[in-house]
Protein backbone atom coordinates (compact mmCIF):
# COMPACT_ATOMS: atom_id res chain seq x y z
CA UNK A 1 0.00 0.00 0.00
CA UNK A 2 1.37 3.31 -1.09
CA UNK A 3 1.58 5.62 1.70
CA UNK A 4 0.62 9.47 0.40
CA UNK A 5 3.42 12.15 1.31
CA UNK A 6 0.83 14.09 3.28
CA UNK A 7 0.38 10.95 5.99
CA UNK A 8 4.10 10.92 6.07
CA UNK A 9 4.32 14.91 6.60
CA UNK A 10 1.28 14.31 9.20
CA UNK A 11 3.20 11.70 11.43
CA UNK A 12 6.68 13.46 11.50
CA UNK A 13 4.49 16.52 13.30
CA UNK A 14 2.87 14.11 15.32
CA UNK A 15 5.90 12.30 16.59
CA UNK A 16 8.00 15.64 16.50
CA UNK A 17 5.29 17.09 18.95
CA UNK A 18 4.89 14.20 21.35
CA UNK A 19 9.06 13.95 21.43
CA UNK A 20 8.83 17.85 22.25
CA UNK A 21 5.57 17.50 24.38
CA UNK A 22 6.65 13.91 26.81
CA UNK A 23 10.36 14.02 26.13
CA UNK A 24 13.27 14.63 28.23
CA UNK A 25 17.13 14.20 29.09
CA UNK A 26 18.60 13.37 32.29
CA UNK A 27 22.07 13.32 33.61
CA UNK A 28 23.98 10.21 34.52
CA UNK A 29 27.24 10.88 36.42
CA UNK A 30 28.24 7.52 36.48
CA UNK A 31 28.46 7.74 32.77
CA UNK A 32 28.89 11.25 32.28
CA UNK A 33 25.52 11.69 29.77
CA UNK A 34 22.15 12.62 28.97
CA UNK A 35 19.85 10.06 28.17
CA UNK A 36 16.30 9.94 27.31
CA UNK A 37 13.32 10.19 29.84
CA UNK A 38 9.59 10.44 29.49
CA UNK A 39 8.35 13.42 31.51
CA UNK A 40 5.06 15.51 31.72
CA UNK A 41 7.29 18.77 31.26
CA UNK A 42 9.04 18.10 28.35
CA UNK A 43 9.69 21.77 27.45
CA UNK A 44 11.67 21.91 30.74
CA UNK A 45 14.05 19.76 29.45
CA UNK A 46 15.60 21.79 26.60
CA UNK A 47 19.32 21.64 27.16
CA UNK A 48 19.66 25.93 27.82
CA UNK A 49 23.10 27.45 26.34
CA UNK A 50 26.01 29.61 28.15
CA UNK A 51 24.04 32.76 27.88
CA UNK A 52 20.63 31.68 28.88
CA UNK A 53 20.72 29.09 31.53
CA UNK A 54 23.94 30.75 33.43
CA UNK A 55 27.47 28.73 33.49
CA UNK A 56 29.61 27.19 35.51
CA UNK A 57 32.84 29.03 34.92
CA UNK A 58 35.89 27.23 35.57
CA UNK A 59 39.66 28.43 36.46
CA UNK A 60 42.49 26.20 35.95
CA UNK A 61 46.02 26.82 36.58
CA UNK A 62 48.67 25.28 34.07
CA UNK A 63 51.72 23.52 36.39
CA UNK A 64 54.71 24.41 34.42
CA UNK A 65 56.79 23.36 36.84
CA UNK A 66 58.57 20.76 35.48
CA UNK A 67 59.64 23.05 32.00
CA UNK A 68 60.92 25.30 34.18
CA UNK A 69 63.61 22.98 35.91
CA UNK A 70 64.72 21.63 32.08
CA UNK A 71 64.27 25.29 30.36
CA UNK A 72 66.17 27.64 32.01
CA UNK A 73 66.04 29.77 28.68
CA UNK A 74 63.19 32.05 28.63
CA UNK A 75 62.75 32.34 25.35
CA UNK A 76 62.84 28.83 25.16
CA UNK A 77 60.31 28.26 27.67
CA UNK A 78 58.07 30.72 26.56
CA UNK A 79 57.55 29.16 23.38
CA UNK A 80 57.11 25.76 24.87
CA UNK A 81 54.46 27.29 27.17
CA UNK A 82 52.83 28.66 24.13
CA UNK A 83 52.89 25.19 22.40
CA UNK A 84 51.41 23.28 25.49
CA UNK A 85 48.89 26.04 25.80
CA UNK A 86 47.53 25.24 22.20
CA UNK A 87 47.70 21.61 22.78
CA UNK A 88 45.46 22.13 26.15
CA UNK A 89 42.61 24.33 24.60
CA UNK A 90 42.39 21.48 21.51
CA UNK A 91 42.08 18.65 23.90
CA UNK A 92 39.21 21.20 26.08
CA UNK A 93 37.43 22.02 22.58
CA UNK A 94 37.43 18.23 21.30
CA UNK A 95 35.72 17.50 24.95
CA UNK A 96 33.19 19.99 25.13
CA UNK A 97 32.62 21.45 21.97
CA UNK A 98 31.03 18.73 19.56
CA UNK A 99 29.36 19.40 16.30
CA UNK A 100 28.21 22.92 17.55
CA UNK A 101 25.85 21.26 20.21
CA UNK A 102 27.65 22.52 23.74
CA UNK A 103 27.78 26.23 24.25
CA UNK A 104 30.87 27.10 26.27
CA UNK A 105 34.06 29.82 26.68
CA UNK A 106 37.33 28.64 26.85
CA UNK A 107 40.65 31.05 26.84
CA UNK A 108 43.90 31.59 28.50
CA UNK A 109 44.56 34.11 30.77
CA UNK A 110 47.99 35.33 31.85
CA UNK A 111 48.13 36.67 35.50
CA UNK A 112 51.20 37.83 37.67
CA UNK A 113 53.37 35.06 35.34
CA UNK A 114 50.74 32.44 36.10
CA UNK A 115 48.88 30.86 33.45
CA UNK A 116 45.51 30.24 33.47
CA UNK A 117 42.47 28.43 31.79
CA UNK A 118 39.17 29.78 31.97
CA UNK A 119 36.17 27.75 30.82
CA UNK A 120 32.51 28.67 31.00
CA UNK A 121 30.29 25.98 30.38
CA UNK A 122 26.51 26.42 30.08
CA UNK A 123 23.52 24.77 30.94
CA UNK A 124 25.10 22.99 33.69
CA UNK A 125 23.90 23.85 37.21
CA UNK A 126 26.48 20.83 38.91
CA UNK A 127 29.92 22.14 39.66
CA UNK A 128 30.66 18.45 39.81
CA UNK A 129 29.31 17.62 36.31
CA UNK A 130 30.69 20.77 34.86
CA UNK A 131 34.20 19.36 35.91
CA UNK A 132 32.89 15.76 34.76
CA UNK A 133 32.34 17.45 31.43
CA UNK A 134 35.58 18.73 31.29
CA UNK A 135 36.96 15.23 31.43
CA UNK A 136 40.50 13.76 33.46
CA UNK A 137 43.04 15.74 33.12
CA UNK A 138 45.40 12.72 32.98
CA UNK A 139 49.50 13.65 32.61
CA UNK A 140 51.32 11.25 30.63
CA UNK A 141 54.63 11.24 31.82
CA UNK A 142 58.09 9.21 31.02
CA UNK A 143 60.55 9.52 33.92
CA UNK A 144 63.93 8.06 34.72
CA UNK A 145 65.78 7.54 37.60
CA UNK A 146 67.50 10.54 39.17
CA UNK A 147 71.11 10.44 39.06
CA UNK A 148 72.03 13.32 41.26
CA UNK A 149 72.45 12.25 44.98
CA UNK A 150 70.79 14.45 47.81
CA UNK A 151 71.93 17.58 48.69
CA UNK A 152 71.22 19.26 52.59
CA UNK A 153 69.26 22.19 49.77
CA UNK A 154 67.12 19.43 48.23
CA UNK A 155 66.47 17.51 51.31
CA UNK A 156 65.25 21.04 53.06
CA UNK A 157 62.94 21.39 50.15
CA UNK A 158 61.21 18.31 50.57
CA UNK A 159 60.65 18.95 53.75
CA UNK A 160 58.96 22.27 53.18
CA UNK A 161 56.95 20.30 50.73
CA UNK A 162 55.95 17.71 53.46
CA UNK A 163 55.21 20.93 56.01
CA UNK A 164 52.85 22.65 52.89
CA UNK A 165 51.36 19.17 52.25
CA UNK A 166 50.84 18.71 56.42
CA UNK A 167 49.19 22.45 56.15
CA UNK A 168 46.57 21.56 53.23
CA UNK A 169 45.44 18.39 54.94
CA UNK A 170 45.00 20.24 57.82
CA UNK A 171 43.02 22.70 56.32
CA UNK A 172 40.76 20.18 54.35
CA UNK A 173 41.15 16.65 56.09
CA UNK A 174 37.55 15.85 54.66
CA UNK A 175 39.29 15.62 50.85
CA UNK A 176 42.76 14.31 51.38
CA UNK A 177 42.63 11.89 49.04
CA UNK A 178 41.42 13.86 46.41
CA UNK A 179 43.88 16.60 47.00
CA UNK A 180 46.94 13.71 46.95
CA UNK A 181 45.28 11.74 44.18
CA UNK A 182 48.13 11.47 41.56
CA UNK A 183 51.58 12.93 43.14
CA UNK A 184 52.88 9.39 43.30
CA UNK A 185 55.63 11.02 40.31
CA UNK A 186 56.12 13.79 42.89
CA UNK A 187 57.45 10.80 45.47
CA UNK A 188 54.19 11.57 47.57
CA UNK A 189 52.08 8.38 48.56
CA UNK A 190 48.85 8.69 49.85
CA UNK A 191 47.54 5.20 51.69
CA UNK A 192 44.43 4.23 53.25
CA UNK A 193 45.08 0.76 55.63
CA UNK A 194 42.24 -0.70 56.61
CA UNK A 195 42.13 -3.20 59.53
CA UNK A 196 45.32 -3.67 59.87
CA UNK A 197 47.70 -5.34 62.62
CA UNK A 198 50.76 -3.66 63.46
CA UNK A 199 53.14 -6.21 61.98
CA UNK A 200 51.48 -5.53 58.40
CA UNK A 201 52.07 -1.84 58.94
CA UNK A 202 55.59 0.13 57.01
CA UNK A 203 58.46 -0.12 59.60
CA UNK A 204 57.50 3.69 61.09
CA UNK A 205 54.97 2.35 63.07
CA UNK A 206 56.17 -0.85 63.99
CA UNK A 207 59.40 0.37 65.52
CA UNK A 208 56.79 3.21 67.25
CA UNK A 209 53.95 0.87 68.32
CA UNK A 210 52.80 3.42 70.67
CA UNK A 211 52.46 5.90 68.01
CA UNK A 212 49.11 4.71 66.63
CA UNK A 213 47.57 3.88 70.24
CA UNK A 214 47.98 7.32 71.39
CA UNK A 215 46.53 9.26 68.57
CA UNK A 216 43.65 10.70 69.02
CA UNK A 217 41.12 9.32 66.68
CA UNK A 218 40.21 12.01 63.39
CA UNK A 219 43.66 13.95 64.10
CA UNK A 220 45.94 14.64 61.98
CA UNK A 221 49.80 14.08 62.90
CA UNK A 222 52.94 14.61 61.55
CA UNK A 223 55.69 15.61 60.36
CA UNK A 224 57.00 12.71 61.47
CA UNK A 225 60.93 12.25 60.38
CA UNK A 226 62.39 9.30 59.53
CA UNK A 227 62.48 5.84 57.87
CA UNK A 228 59.70 5.22 56.67
CA UNK A 229 60.21 1.74 56.07
CA UNK A 230 62.59 -0.73 53.52
CA UNK A 231 61.32 -1.88 49.99
CA UNK A 232 63.21 -4.50 47.63
CA UNK A 233 64.09 -2.44 44.09
CA UNK A 234 65.60 -2.72 41.17
CA UNK A 235 68.46 -0.80 40.95
CA UNK A 236 69.92 1.62 38.29
CA UNK A 237 72.31 0.47 35.74
CA UNK A 238 71.36 -3.02 36.71
CA UNK A 239 69.05 -5.66 34.29
CA UNK A 240 68.73 -8.21 36.93
CA UNK A 241 70.61 -6.63 40.13
CA UNK A 242 67.67 -5.99 43.33
CA UNK A 243 68.28 -4.64 46.87
CA UNK A 244 66.65 -3.64 50.00
CA UNK A 245 66.34 0.11 49.90
CA UNK A 246 65.24 2.64 52.61
CA UNK A 247 62.86 5.00 52.08
CA UNK A 248 63.40 8.07 54.07
CA UNK A 249 60.92 11.16 54.70
CA UNK A 250 58.04 12.70 56.47
CA UNK A 251 55.01 11.05 57.72
CA UNK A 252 51.61 12.34 58.24
CA UNK A 253 48.87 9.92 59.44
CA UNK A 254 45.20 10.27 61.34
CA UNK A 255 43.64 7.26 62.85
CA UNK A 256 40.47 6.65 61.59
CA UNK A 257 39.29 3.57 63.90
CA UNK A 258 41.23 1.42 66.34
CA UNK A 259 39.37 -2.21 67.73
CA UNK A 260 40.68 -5.53 68.86
CA UNK A 261 40.41 -8.04 66.93
CA UNK A 262 41.99 -11.29 65.68
CA UNK A 263 45.46 -11.40 63.46
CA UNK A 264 46.48 -14.19 60.76
CA UNK A 265 47.81 -16.61 63.33
CA UNK A 266 44.05 -16.17 65.57
CA UNK A 267 45.81 -14.18 68.40
CA UNK A 268 44.44 -10.94 69.66
CA UNK A 269 45.63 -8.18 68.25
CA UNK A 270 44.63 -4.75 68.21
CA UNK A 271 43.24 -3.81 64.34
CA UNK A 272 44.03 -0.13 62.79
CA UNK A 273 42.05 2.20 60.28
CA UNK A 274 44.16 4.97 59.35
CA UNK A 275 45.36 7.12 56.44
CA UNK A 276 48.88 7.30 55.93
CA UNK A 277 51.04 10.25 53.74
CA UNK A 278 54.33 9.83 53.00
CA UNK A 279 56.47 12.42 51.31
CA UNK A 280 59.95 11.08 50.66
CA UNK A 281 62.88 12.84 51.44
CA UNK A 282 64.22 12.85 47.82
CA UNK A 283 62.56 12.85 44.51
CA UNK A 284 63.69 9.52 42.73
CA UNK A 285 63.10 10.15 39.50
CA UNK A 286 62.99 12.76 36.71
CA UNK A 287 60.95 14.07 33.68
CA UNK A 288 62.78 11.69 30.35
CA UNK A 289 64.54 14.41 28.21
CA UNK A 290 66.90 14.01 24.96
CA UNK A 291 68.81 17.27 26.80
CA UNK A 292 66.49 19.34 24.53
CA UNK A 293 62.67 18.32 24.68
CA UNK A 294 60.43 16.40 27.44
CA UNK A 295 59.05 13.30 26.35
CA UNK A 296 55.43 13.43 27.37
CA UNK A 297 52.02 14.14 26.58
CA UNK A 298 52.49 16.89 23.87
CA UNK A 299 53.82 13.98 21.76
CA UNK A 300 51.07 11.75 21.78
CA UNK A 301 48.92 10.68 19.47
CA UNK A 302 46.61 8.30 20.56
CA UNK A 303 46.64 4.47 22.70
CA UNK A 304 45.44 1.31 21.61
CA UNK A 305 45.46 -1.80 22.92
CA UNK A 306 47.07 -5.17 21.88
CA UNK A 307 48.61 -8.62 23.03
CA UNK A 308 52.13 -9.05 24.07
CA UNK A 309 54.51 -12.11 22.65
CA UNK A 310 52.54 -13.87 25.49
CA UNK A 311 49.25 -13.37 24.70
CA UNK A 312 49.06 -10.69 27.38
CA UNK A 313 46.69 -7.67 27.01
CA UNK A 314 48.96 -4.40 26.72
CA UNK A 315 48.31 -0.97 25.48
CA UNK A 316 50.44 0.96 23.01
CA UNK A 317 50.89 4.47 22.57
CA UNK A 318 51.60 6.35 19.57
CA UNK A 319 54.00 9.00 19.46
CA UNK A 320 54.10 11.61 16.55
CA UNK A 321 56.84 12.71 14.23
CA UNK A 322 58.70 14.81 16.77
CA UNK A 323 57.53 12.49 19.70
CA UNK A 324 59.41 9.21 18.02
CA UNK A 325 62.56 11.07 17.41
CA UNK A 326 62.46 12.05 20.88
CA UNK A 327 61.59 8.77 22.35
CA UNK A 328 64.47 7.24 19.92
CA UNK A 329 67.15 9.55 21.68
CA UNK A 330 66.39 8.92 24.98
CA UNK A 331 65.99 5.12 24.53
CA UNK A 332 69.65 5.21 22.99
CA UNK A 333 71.04 6.66 25.90
CA UNK A 334 69.53 4.99 28.33
CA UNK A 335 69.86 1.53 27.56
CA UNK A 336 69.96 -0.46 30.72
CA UNK A 337 68.17 1.60 32.83
CA UNK A 338 64.16 1.81 33.98
CA UNK A 339 61.55 4.10 32.41
CA UNK A 340 58.48 4.79 34.40
CA UNK A 341 55.45 5.81 32.85
CA UNK A 342 52.88 7.60 34.83
CA UNK A 343 49.45 7.89 33.84
CA UNK A 344 47.65 11.24 36.04
CA UNK A 345 50.48 11.19 38.57
CA UNK A 346 49.71 7.42 38.78
CA UNK A 347 53.16 4.63 38.28
CA UNK A 348 51.73 2.09 35.65
CA UNK A 349 55.11 0.29 35.05
CA UNK A 350 59.02 1.00 34.97
CA UNK A 351 60.17 -1.39 32.53
CA UNK A 352 63.94 -1.49 31.41
CA UNK A 353 64.92 -0.06 28.03
CA UNK A 354 66.51 -2.75 26.27
CA UNK A 355 67.27 -1.25 23.22
CA UNK A 356 66.97 2.03 21.25
CA UNK A 357 63.22 2.60 19.88
CA UNK A 358 63.11 4.65 17.07
CA UNK A 359 59.17 3.25 15.72
CA UNK A 360 57.12 5.75 17.52
CA UNK A 361 55.55 3.02 19.81
CA UNK A 362 55.71 2.27 23.18
CA UNK A 363 54.15 -1.11 25.09
CA UNK A 364 52.58 -0.83 28.68
CA UNK A 365 52.51 -4.20 30.21
CA UNK A 366 51.54 -4.60 33.87
CA UNK A 367 49.29 -7.01 34.37
CA UNK A 368 46.20 -5.97 32.61
CA UNK A 369 43.16 -7.68 32.28
CA UNK A 370 41.18 -6.97 28.30
CA UNK A 371 38.83 -4.49 29.81
CA UNK A 372 41.38 -2.87 31.73
CA UNK A 373 43.75 -2.25 28.69
CA UNK A 374 40.61 -1.04 27.17
CA UNK A 375 40.05 1.56 29.50
CA UNK A 376 43.49 2.98 29.85
CA UNK A 377 43.29 3.25 26.59
CA UNK A 378 40.16 4.79 26.17
CA UNK A 379 40.97 7.42 29.13
CA UNK A 380 44.46 8.26 27.56
CA UNK A 381 42.73 8.92 23.94
CA UNK A 382 40.06 11.56 26.08
CA UNK A 383 42.44 12.90 28.87
CA UNK A 384 46.29 12.65 27.93
CA UNK A 385 47.47 16.44 28.67
CA UNK A 386 51.04 17.48 28.33
CA UNK A 387 51.42 19.78 31.63
CA UNK A 388 48.88 18.90 34.87
CA UNK A 389 45.94 21.45 35.23
CA UNK A 390 44.96 22.19 38.82
CA UNK A 391 41.70 23.59 39.62
CA UNK A 392 41.74 27.20 41.40
CA UNK A 393 38.34 28.30 41.06
CA UNK A 394 34.47 27.66 40.93
CA UNK A 395 31.56 28.98 40.35
CA UNK A 396 28.07 28.96 39.15
CA UNK A 397 27.35 32.22 37.17
CA UNK A 398 23.23 33.17 37.37
CA UNK A 399 21.72 33.70 34.24
CA UNK A 400 19.69 37.07 35.87
CA UNK A 401 21.63 38.95 33.53
CA UNK A 402 20.24 36.96 30.28
CA UNK A 403 16.88 36.74 31.50
CA UNK A 404 15.88 40.33 30.02
CA UNK A 405 17.47 39.46 26.58
CA UNK A 406 16.15 35.90 26.49
CA UNK A 407 11.79 37.27 26.88
CA UNK A 408 13.04 39.86 24.70
CA UNK A 409 13.84 37.56 21.71
CA UNK A 410 11.07 35.66 22.05
CA UNK A 411 8.66 38.57 22.27
CA UNK A 412 10.24 39.90 18.89
CA UNK A 413 10.05 36.12 17.30
CA UNK A 414 6.01 36.58 18.86
CA UNK A 415 5.48 40.00 17.10
CA UNK A 416 7.30 39.14 13.53
CA UNK A 417 5.52 35.64 14.14
CA UNK A 418 1.80 37.49 13.93
CA UNK A 419 3.55 40.29 11.61
CA UNK A 420 3.81 38.12 9.01
CA UNK A 421 0.44 36.94 9.34
CA UNK A 422 -1.40 40.06 8.73
CA UNK A 423 0.92 40.53 5.80
CA UNK A 424 0.04 37.14 4.29
CA UNK A 425 -3.29 37.72 5.04
CA UNK A 426 -3.58 41.39 3.83
CA UNK A 427 -1.64 40.18 -0.02
CA UNK A 428 -2.82 36.43 -0.14
CA UNK A 429 -6.10 35.90 1.76
CA UNK A 430 -6.82 34.13 5.02
CA UNK A 431 -6.48 30.42 3.35
CA UNK A 432 -2.71 31.14 2.76
CA UNK A 433 -2.41 32.69 6.01
CA UNK A 434 -3.77 29.84 7.73
CA UNK A 435 -1.49 27.73 5.55
CA UNK A 436 1.59 29.68 5.58
CA UNK A 437 1.12 29.38 10.12
CA UNK A 438 0.38 25.54 9.57
CA UNK A 439 4.06 25.35 7.79
CA UNK A 440 5.75 27.58 10.31
CA UNK A 441 4.30 25.47 13.13
CA UNK A 442 5.14 22.50 11.57
CA UNK A 443 8.66 23.69 10.41
CA UNK A 444 8.83 24.95 14.18
CA UNK A 445 8.12 21.45 15.39
CA UNK A 446 9.67 19.20 13.69
CA UNK A 447 13.36 21.55 14.59
CA UNK A 448 12.04 21.45 18.44
CA UNK A 449 12.21 17.63 17.98
CA UNK A 450 15.56 17.91 16.25
CA UNK A 451 17.34 19.88 19.28
CA UNK A 452 16.25 17.87 22.29
CA UNK A 453 16.83 14.64 19.70
CA UNK A 454 20.34 15.97 19.25
CA UNK A 455 20.78 17.79 22.89
CA UNK A 456 21.33 21.06 21.06
CA UNK A 457 22.43 23.89 23.30
CA UNK A 458 20.27 26.83 22.59
CA UNK A 459 21.66 30.26 23.48
CA UNK A 460 20.70 33.71 22.46
CA UNK A 461 22.92 33.18 18.62
CA UNK A 462 20.68 30.41 18.26
CA UNK A 463 17.34 31.61 19.14
CA UNK A 464 18.74 34.94 16.74
CA UNK A 465 19.40 32.04 14.01
CA UNK A 466 15.95 30.64 14.57
CA UNK A 467 14.22 34.35 13.91
CA UNK A 468 15.87 35.28 11.16
CA UNK A 469 14.95 31.49 9.47
CA UNK A 470 11.36 32.25 9.66
CA UNK A 471 11.50 34.90 7.49
CA UNK A 472 13.43 32.77 4.45
CA UNK A 473 11.01 30.08 5.70
CA UNK A 474 8.06 33.07 4.90
CA UNK A 475 10.30 34.62 2.25
CA UNK A 476 10.43 30.77 0.37
CA UNK A 477 6.30 30.57 0.76
CA UNK A 478 6.11 34.18 -1.03
CA UNK A 479 7.67 33.14 -3.83
CA UNK A 480 5.83 30.40 -4.33
CA UNK A 481 2.54 32.37 -3.62
CA UNK A 482 3.99 34.46 -6.36
CA UNK A 483 4.62 32.11 -8.63
CA UNK A 484 0.98 30.92 -7.98
CA UNK A 485 -0.66 34.11 -8.91
CA UNK A 486 1.36 34.09 -12.45
CA UNK A 487 0.34 30.69 -13.70
CA UNK A 488 -3.12 31.61 -12.66
CA UNK A 489 -3.01 34.69 -14.51
CA UNK A 490 -2.14 32.59 -17.81
CA UNK A 491 -5.33 30.60 -17.17
CA UNK A 492 -4.18 27.41 -16.56
CA UNK A 493 -6.04 25.27 -14.06
CA UNK A 494 -5.05 25.40 -10.32
CA UNK A 495 -3.72 21.80 -10.21
CA UNK A 496 -1.13 22.73 -12.99
CA UNK A 497 -0.63 26.15 -11.66
CA UNK A 498 0.41 24.64 -7.58
CA UNK A 499 3.01 22.45 -9.46
CA UNK A 500 4.29 24.84 -12.18
CA UNK A 501 4.39 27.07 -9.40
CA UNK A 502 6.92 25.08 -6.70
CA UNK A 503 9.00 23.78 -10.16
CA UNK A 504 9.28 27.23 -11.35
CA UNK A 505 10.29 28.59 -7.75
CA UNK A 506 12.62 25.47 -6.62
CA UNK A 507 15.68 27.13 -8.53
CA UNK A 508 15.52 30.66 -6.74
CA UNK A 509 14.95 28.83 -3.10
CA UNK A 510 17.59 26.40 -3.86
CA UNK A 511 20.03 29.17 -5.38
CA UNK A 512 19.08 31.72 -2.29
CA UNK A 513 19.48 28.99 0.26
CA UNK A 514 22.55 27.46 -0.86
CA UNK A 515 24.38 30.88 -0.52
CA UNK A 516 23.12 31.45 2.69
CA UNK A 517 24.14 27.64 3.49
CA UNK A 518 27.51 28.92 2.65
CA UNK A 519 27.97 31.90 5.25
CA UNK A 520 26.15 29.22 8.09
CA UNK A 521 28.76 26.79 7.18
CA UNK A 522 31.89 29.47 7.33
CA UNK A 523 30.80 30.69 10.65
CA UNK A 524 29.93 26.84 11.90
CA UNK A 525 33.88 25.83 11.11
CA UNK A 526 35.59 28.59 11.44
CA UNK A 527 33.91 31.11 13.71
CA UNK A 528 34.11 31.40 17.49
CA UNK A 529 31.84 29.96 19.82
CA UNK A 530 29.09 32.18 19.25
CA UNK A 531 29.26 32.10 15.96
CA UNK A 532 29.50 28.33 15.23
CA UNK A 533 25.84 28.63 17.28
CA UNK A 534 24.26 30.70 14.94
CA UNK A 535 25.93 28.67 12.07
CA UNK A 536 25.08 25.24 13.48
CA UNK A 537 21.44 26.63 13.67
CA UNK A 538 21.09 28.35 10.15
CA UNK A 539 22.18 24.95 8.64
CA UNK A 540 19.89 22.75 10.33
CA UNK A 541 17.18 25.50 9.23
CA UNK A 542 18.28 25.78 5.73
CA UNK A 543 17.87 21.95 5.29
CA UNK A 544 14.43 22.40 6.72
CA UNK A 545 13.44 24.85 4.31
CA UNK A 546 14.37 22.73 1.13
CA UNK A 547 13.18 19.19 2.36
CA UNK A 548 10.32 20.20 4.42
CA UNK A 549 9.14 23.78 4.18
CA UNK A 550 8.59 23.68 0.27
CA UNK A 551 7.20 20.38 0.17
CA UNK A 552 4.96 20.87 2.54
CA UNK A 553 3.46 23.98 1.07
CA UNK A 554 2.70 22.65 -2.16
CA UNK A 555 0.97 19.68 -0.46
CA UNK A 556 -1.49 22.12 1.64
CA UNK A 557 -1.99 23.98 -1.41
CA UNK A 558 -3.10 21.02 -3.00
CA UNK A 559 -5.17 20.82 0.27
CA UNK A 560 -7.00 24.11 0.09
CA UNK A 561 -6.90 24.21 -3.46
CA UNK A 562 -7.04 21.06 -5.20
CA UNK A 563 -8.20 18.22 -2.66
CA UNK A 564 -8.93 15.61 -5.45
CA UNK A 565 -5.09 15.86 -5.93
CA UNK A 566 -4.37 16.38 -1.73
CA UNK A 567 -3.58 12.25 -1.73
Amino acid sequence: MKISKKTIFAALFIVSLIFVLFVGRKFDPQTWTRSFILTTNGFAHFRKGLDVSGWTRLVYKISYDKYEKIYTNTTELATIEKTIETIIMKNIDNRISKLGVSDYKAYVQNMDNQHYIVVEIGGIADLDQAKELIGKTLELEFKLQNPEKPTKASIAARKALAAQVLAEVQKDPENIQKMLEGRMSENIYHTVFTGNTLDQLPDIYKKNPKLLDAAEIGKIYGLIEGNYTTVYQQQENALTQWTWVALDGYTIFRVLDRKQGKDLSGNTATIYVFEDIFIQDRETRIPATDGEKILNGAYFKFANTSTSQVGEPTVVINLDENGKEVFCNITQANVGKPMAIFVGGNLLTAPNIQTKICGGTAEINWSFTTESAKQLSNALNEGTLPAPLILMQEEKISPSLWVNALTGALFAWLIGFFAIMILICSMYGYKKMILTGMVLITSLTVLAAFMKLTDYALSLSGIAAIILSIGMWVDANILIYERLREELKEGKSIRWAIDNAKDRSRSAIRDGNISTWLIAFVLFSMGTNMFKGFGSMMLVTMFLTLFLNVPLTKILLHVFYDPEKSN
